[in-house]
């Protein structure tokens, strides 16, 4: 039987380049992805209703990526001011999520992926989470050097139903730490998979869904080498192949 390739689509961001306005990714997700035998199609957000539509029926799953733009606060009831904003993610991430639950295509959601895709089921976020008492240090430490930036920061505690627990056959992993936003009040429909020492959920899972999963860290970094990043990638992927299949 010939092999078939899984075709994920990558969420972009809007973001200025000089004069130009323009949507971009950051590697590290395309390169996870490639290492694990899958082609990335990108997905912007001038991709609407049925033009969306078409394309996500020909995908085998979805990345919501990472970024330096926040969820718009109003989606989440919040007043607070954003300096980076990206209206048109927002409304693309909603529409996917959406797809994705009627459709059940799975998605994986990483640091801001994971944060929209708490709202788009009607959770909310904390504006800063280093000013709550009593936290983990959770924002980015301040280097160049990539190795140290993607550094294991904190521990997690993996929830005793966990996926995640059972892929790695453990309860408790180390994780880098690169947020400055986190959930606040969790969605309904979803499922803790793993909190920080501080009790700042970090990974959900939707109920009854094929994969629709999310990590407040950045698994992308080492994707194919660390194996908390194994193991979620690998676990996404086949989700992926056996819808492609």
């Amino acid at each position: 039987m010939e092999h078939k390739q899984a075709l994920i689509g990558v969420i972009t961001c809007h973001k200025p380049q000089g004069l130009y306005q323009v949507q971009s990714v950051n590697e590290f997700y395309l390169n996870a992805l490639e290492s694990y035998d899958a082609a990335p199609v990108l997905l912007t957000h001038q991709l609407k209703g049925r033009s969306l539509q078409r394309v996500l029926d020909g995908l085998d799953g979805v990345l919501f990526t990472g970024s330096h733009s926040n969820v718009h606060p109003e989606l989440y009831g919040a007043t607070h001011l954003e300096p980076r904003l990206d209206r048109g993610r927002d409304s693309l991430a909603f529409s996917i999520v959406e797809y994705s639950k009627q459709h059940g295509l799975p998605v994986l959601g990483i640091c801001r992926g994971f944060q929209e895709m708490n709202v788009a089921l009607g959770g909310s976020l904390h504006h800063k989470v280093y000013q709550l008492g009593g936290c983990v240090e959770h924002r980015e430490p301040d280097t160049e050097d990539f190795t140290k930036k993607y550094a294991e920061q904190h521990s997690l505690q993996l929830a005793k139903d966990s996926w995640l627990g059972d892929w790695l056959d453990s309860d408790t992993i180390q994780v880098n730490s690169l947020h400055n936003q986190g959930i606040n009040r969790l969605a309904d429909p979803l499922l803790v998979e793993a909190q920080a020492e501080d009790g700042l959920v970090e990974a959900f899972r939707l109920a009854e869904h094929p994969f629709f999963y999310a990590v407040q860290w950045h698994p992308e970094w080492q994707a194919s080498e660390n194996k908390v990043s194994q193991a979620i990638f690998s676990q996404f992927l086949a989700a992926a192949k056996r819808r492609a299949a």
